[in-house]
């Protein structure tokens, strides 16, 4: 038994192609997370044996696991270890990571304009952007933020699946989101305008 589905890999995706092959292994080897960690244990790798939950996000492909992790999963679903090494080594090429996993300062991009924004995606890269320019805040910094500001629940799980392009938020978590990025007065409306369009083209 394989366990419950997963949602689907966006493929905007930072690593969509590692994510991707990933999951064609475990489907493969029809095992659990939770039994892929146990067979981890004996696995002869430098860093300790990977638990559950961090086997299950490395194959969201909203960032670059590290190597060893990739490892492991891939050698307990029946891959070796090399072709696990080259298909890390790929996906930090792509991902703008140096060989060692370090990420690659590059240029930011031009921001979004809100007053541009009417497609779901467009509105997620707006976010992401404002996330970025908040600096890059963990998802529990933001929910105790929004608590604190009572701008309304901002629960983790529920962000991460937004962010990952697999759901559209609410109007009033986009809302509570914006401001734990730091942005109030007249962006608020500003978002909530650019929510009401994205919207529109989700619900067509």
């Amino acid at each position: 038994m394989v366990g419950r589905s997963r949602t689907s890999i966006p493929k905007s995706a930072q690593c969509y192609e590692l994510a991707q092959w990933l999951r064609s292994l475990r489907q493969r080897s029809g095992l659990t997370y939770r039994q892929m960690a146990e067979l981890t244990e004996g696995l002869r790798i430098a860093d300790p044996a990977c638990s559950a939950v961090t086997l299950s996000r490395a194959d969201r492909g909203t960032f670059l696991p590290r190597r060893h992790v990739v490892e492991a999963y891939a050698q307990v679903c029946g891959a070796t270890r090399r072709e696990a090494r080259l298909r890390w080594e790929q996906a930090a090429r792509q991902s703008g990571h140096t060989p060692d996993g370090r990420e690659v300062a590059s240029a930011p991009r031009a921001e979004r304009k809100l007053e541009l924004v009417y497609h779901p995606a467009h509105l997620l890269e707006a976010m992401h952007q404002a996330r970025l320019a908040a600096g890059q805040p963990s998802l529990r910094e933001m929910e105790k933020k929004a608590r604190d500001l009572g701008a309304g629940p901002l629960p983790r799980s529920t962000v991460a699946d937004i962010l990952a392009g697999s759901r559209m938020p609410s109007e009033e978590l986009l809302v509570a989101y914006v401001r734990a990025c730091g942005q109030h007065g007249r962006r608020i409306a500003l978002w909530r305008n650019a929510w009401a369009r994205a919207f529109s083209a989700y619900a067509v």
